[in-house]
């Protein structure tokens, strides 16, 4: 009971957060009728003439789209994914016809045909057309939905990007289709692609083992661009906790390059390189995210300072140049930039270039930053340094003996110059 009373605060919760909803009826003429869905748009959408925001689209009107919504807010504020764009459709809840299978063969049935091809010709041109939509588009199903869905990964020119799929109810004959969908093409394809898979510890015995057969084949495949996730969820208490618990594990998969530098992702992947590979995979990692998401995101600083510590204390901080001028591109009015170059030219003990950086770092600080008095320190350091450097001694005139000396011998070098010309 106090686990059912917690989910429903929980979903209660997720519901308030969805605000900022439309509802849209779009004509489908593969129905021949009007088609209902509900839309979250990040409050920005309208504002922000840059961003463009990955689409959800979710196979259910109901509690499925709100605790996705709410999840998409929660994270996003956190920064652990871009904002969303979050599509419920009005999916036949009496039948499930619009996600129905045909139990002999695993296909699709008529009705389930048009509903396939309402999301992919009608559904997304439509948003595409009237939303600031990025490439990137994920489908969400659980049960039924979550099965139908899977569908979607024959497409030669994948639609999706991402396929969240909760407790699907697997058939053999799903397994069979999916099999020969030949997922090893995505390697070809220029992209990432992720297919996340749940399931609960009350499923049927016949349908876990369907679950652990589609796992072992998916996994056998050794997919490069394909990035396989599965969940049982085994220690849950109920069916509704592993399905609240789905979506945010979804996320960690389907997101997983968008978050800021962990402690995991600089073990593994950072603190191995030399300097230039350090600035070069922070680099890629952004550029990445732009192409992947369509998501205009600037460096953060924390993965700036999470690379900084590999370029200063390795090659004797030859790099700091390169990693000074990486910064003041990205980040033109933050002063941390020039901090790196006048570390580099301090360094060098080139004391001179290095104040000239210093400062003009510290000009651009504000007078409330807690850190100026702590940055001036970088100011008196070098120029104590510079105090300290011996003066170069300037070159001595000639003394006027050696002046006259000089004088004498040129009279006679022209003397004698004269006396071959008369003879």
């Amino acid at each position: 009971m106090k686990n059912f009373v917690l989910i429903s605060f929980i979903c209660l919760s997720y519901s308030l957060f969805a605000q900022k909803i439309i509802t849209k009826k779009i004509v489908s003429q593969e129905f021949n009728r009007d088609r209902i869905a509900k839309i979250y748009v990040p409050e920005e959408h309208e504002t922000d003439t840059i961003r463009k925001y990955p689409v959800a689209i979710v196979l259910d009107d109901d509690y499925l789209f709100d605790i996705y919504v709410g999840n998409s807010k929660i994270y996003a504020n956190a920064d652990l994914t871009p904002k969303q764009i979050v599509v419920g459709l009005d999916v036949d809840s009496r039948f499930n016809q619009d996600v129905s299978i045909v139990k002999k063969s695993g296909n699709l049935t008529t009705v389930s045909k048009k509903f396939y091809n309402y999301i992919k010709k009608e559904l997304i041109p439509y948003l595409e057309a009237n939303y600031k939509t990025s490439p990137y588009f994920t489908i969400v199903g659980d049960r039924d939905a979550g099965n139908f869905l899977l569908h979607f990964l024959k497409e030669q020119n994948p639609i999706f990007n991402s396929y969240v799929s909760i407790s699907p109810k697997l058939s053999p004959q799903t397994l069979r289709l999916v099999s020969n969908f030949d997922l090893k093409r995505l390697d070809e394809i220029d992209n990432q692609f992720y297919l996340y898979v749940s399931s609960n510890p009350y499923e049927k015995q016949e349908r876990k083992e369907l679950h652990q057969q589609l796992k072992k084949g998916l996994e056998e495949l050794g997919t490069e661009k394909l990035h396989i996730a599965f969940n049982d969820f085994k220690g849950e208490a109920n069916k509704p906790t592993a399905l609240v618990k789905a979506l945010p594990d979804a996320f960690t998969n389907i997101f997983e390059l968008y978050p800021r530098i962990s402690k995991e992702e600089y073990d593994e992947k950072i603190k191995d390189l030399d300097p230039l590979e350090a600035i070069k995979y922070l680099e890629s990692k952004y550029l990445e995210i732009e192409y992947l998401y369509g998501t205009n995101l600037n460096v953060r600083f924390q993965d700036i300072y999470a690379i900084e510590g590999i370029v200063i204390d390795k090659l004797d901080g030859d790099y700091l140049r390169v990693l000074g001028d990486f910064v003041m591109i990205k980040h033109p009015k933050s002063h941390l930039g020039e901090y790196y170059v006048g570390k580099y030219h301090e360094l060098g003990k080139d004391y001179e270039k290095a104040l000239f950086y210093y400062k003009e770092a510290y000009g651009k600080m504000e007078l409330s930053d807690k850190n100026t008095e702590a940055f001036y320190e970088n100011i008196i350091r070098v120029e104590e340094a510079l105090k300290s450097m011996p003066k170069e001694q300037p070159l001595d005139e000639l003394p006027l003996e050696d002046e006259e000396e000089n004088n004498d011998e040129e009279e006679e070098e022209n003397s004698d110059d004269n006396e071959d010309d008369d003879k």
